[in-house]
């Protein structure tokens, strides 16, 4: 069986995660934190979860286990068979990824672990979250799905990642993004719905409270 190795309270393994579930893929849970630690170094060298271990062997990145999934486990497809379709998929994905949710990275150690605000990124990251927006603006489609009309890997990295952009703009600038997006806080809810989201974003959304409650 499949192990997935992350921590549920981050939003990229619970990316992987839901991603596993939409596909009914079977799969073993391994609870851990990132770390620069040597143990997880040498199998995850940038110190990243999730990474996944199949027949004692390891694969990185989500959008690399996204397309290991996609192989292994053709129905339900989270990609178009259309080439183009399937790159615009890909597009959304990284347009989330690097201009959302990596800016709002920025900002983790004051939003999950209460450290003061730096004021460098303070001033740095909204600028950038603010063309992040902009390019979701011109990207995102809403048919009623990100891509289109069919359900997609991308909507999967959008709600998590999205969400955690939105959770870190709230509690920095009181900005709230889905108030920028047209339709965007009604997808969200659309997908958040979804059993396979909801099961995962339900136990993320408990850890984490716990995790920011704790002594």
């Amino acid at each position: 069986m499949i192990k997935l190795y992350g921590t549920s309270i981050s939003n990229f393994f619970s990316t992987a995660k839901t991603a596993f579930v939409e596909k009914a893929v079977p799969f073993e849970e391994v609870p851990i934190f990132p770390s620069q630690e040597s143990a997880i170094l040498v199998v995850s060298p940038m110190g990243k979860v999730p990474y996944i271990e199949v027949d004692a062997k390891i694969l990185t990145e989500t959008n690399v286990i996204f397309d290991y999934l996609e192989e292994i486990q053709l129905q339900p497809a989270l990609y178009p068979t259309d080439p183009w379709a399937k790159a615009k998929v890909k597009e959304l994905i990284r347009v989330v990824e690097l201009y959302l949710d990596s800016p709002a990275r920025r900002h983790l150690p004051s939003v999950y672990f209460g450290a003061p605000v730096d004021q460098t990124a303070y001033e740095r990251v909204r600028p950038e979250l603010e063309k992040g927006v902009q390019s979701l603006k011109h990207f995102a489609r809403f048919e009623p799905y990100v891509a289109g009309a069919t359900f997609t890997f991308a909507d999967i990295a959008a709600y998590f990642q999205l969400r955690f952009t939105n959770l870190h703009t709230i509690t920095v600038y009181d900005w709230d993004i889905t108030d920028e997006v047209p339709g965007l806080g009604e997808y969200l809810k659309m997908v958040g719905e979804r059993p396979s989201v909801n099961a995962v974003d339900s136990v993320l959304q408990k850890d984490f409270a716990a995790f920011r409650n704790r002594d």
